[in-house]
């Protein structure tokens, strides 16, 4: 049985995805904050333009560092940086546009 979530750990997380759910928006991604009973929050992200492009990102500390995580459990950068997660998610449900030739 995996450990209970320490509530203010849930609630460090959540601000943490917060943040991060309004720089996805602002670059025209659907964000949502998820939060289920005893887990960690995550935000489900999705991409307007193909719907079944989406993600789940979560926030979480490991050594003491809070990271944004990747659903396949792969840090993507640290927390003070959710500019740089935002564009790496956002590179990552991006549709392949046709080059203009």
């Amino acid at each position: 049985m995996p450990d209970p979530i320490i509530p203010a750990i849930a609630a460090q997380a959540a601000t943490h995805l917060a943040d991060l759910q309004e720089l996805l928006q602002n670059l025209g991604l659907h964000a949502r904050l998820l939060t289920q009973g005893e887990r960690l929050p995550c935000l489900r992200v999705i991409n307007p333009e193909a719907a079944t492009l989406f993600e789940v990102i979560a926030a979480a500390p490991k050594d003491g560092q809070w990271l944004f995580w990747w659903s396949w459990a792969e840090p993507i950068v640290e927390v003070s940086q959710p500019a740089t997660a935002a564009a790496r998610i956002r590179h990552v449900l991006a549709t392949a546009r046709p080059s203009v030739a």
